[in-house]
This record gives C-alpha cells, structure tokens and sequence, in this order.
C-alpha cells in the first residue's frame, strides 16, 4: 500500500477547512460569545491605541474588547491557514521535481487563486462580505511560508554541499 505524502493531506485538510468556514455565516462561526464568557478581556484594552479602517472601524473603542481581538484571531488563521497550504503545495511541486523558482511562482498563485476562489464562496454565504484585503492577507501568508521554505530547503542543501566538500577533502 502506498503511503501519501503529508503535505498532500496538510493542502486538502487546509482546502476542506477553508470551504468548511467559507460556508458558514459570520454568526455561525463567530468567536465573540466564547471570548466573553472564558476569557478576562481586560488587557484588551491596552491596545487602545491602534485604530483602523478594514470595511469598518478596527478599534478597541469602535468594536468592543472580544470583537477587536476575534478580528486579529480571524485575520490570524487566514495568514496561517495560507501559510500553511503555501508551504504544502510548494513541497508538493519540490517532490514531484520542480525547480525551487517554478514551484515557488506556482504555489504562491495556486494559493491567492485559492485565497479568490474563497472569498467568492463566501460571496455566496449569506451574513459574508468578500473582501479584497482578505485575498492579500491569505497571499501574503501563503508568499511567507513558501519563501521561508525555498529558503531553508536551500540553505540546508547548501550546507549538505559544504559539509561533503568538507568531508571529501579531509
């Protein structure tokens, strides 16, 4: 029996979640409730300084203590969920013999057609607003994780390179 890749399950867990949430509405998968009944949100309120505009008003002020941080838990998990599949899919293409540059152009615009085709699922779902800045939030985790990767897997290869120079030479 043949063995899947884990980076193959990583990409299709992360696809599946990602439909699996663009599905429901807001209300439905909204941290707000949990935060304020098991978390003290006092220390919320030392980031009052940071206020912003994304589709509303980003505030401690304008938002309330549990809305402001669900908002940077939920801007979070699209970053790392992206991450995430970013890496998987630039593995994948590795595995399969790509070049790190081609795998790297691939991933990254595999994974903001992804980030697109999300955010027009959730244009589909009542109570979801599609938001442009949520494509370049998932882009830019997916674009971070596949260069942290190309990097290290270079950098490692490279000194795989060192040591047998190294080695050969003693």
């Amino acid at each position: 029996m043949r063995r899947i890749p884990v980076a193959y399950l990583a990409a299709g867990a992360i696809l599946l979640l990602l439909f699996g949430f663009s599905s429901m509405t807001y209300q439905q998968q909204s941290l707000i409730p949990f935060l304020t009944n098991h978390l003290p949100l006092g220390w919320v309120n030392h980031f009052s300084f940071i206020s912003f505009h994304y589709e509303v008003p980003i505030s401690v002020a304008s938002l309330g203590p549990a809305a402001f941080l669900e908002f940077f838990i939920r801007k979070g998990m699209h970053a790392g969920l992206f991450f995430i599949l970013g890496i998987s899919v630039v593995h994948v293409l590795r595995l399969r013999g790509y070049r790190p540059v081609p795998a790297a152009f691939f991933a990254a615009t595999t994974a903001v057609t992804v980030g697109v085709l999300d955010e027009f699922h959730q244009q589909l779902t009542g109570g979801r607003t599609p938001l442009v800045g949520d494509v370049l939030i998932d882009g830019s985790g997916a674009v971070f994780g596949i260069v942290l990767y190309t990097a290290l897997r270079l950098f490692l290869k490279a000194d795989r390179l060192v040591k047998s120079d190294y080695q050969q030479s003693s």
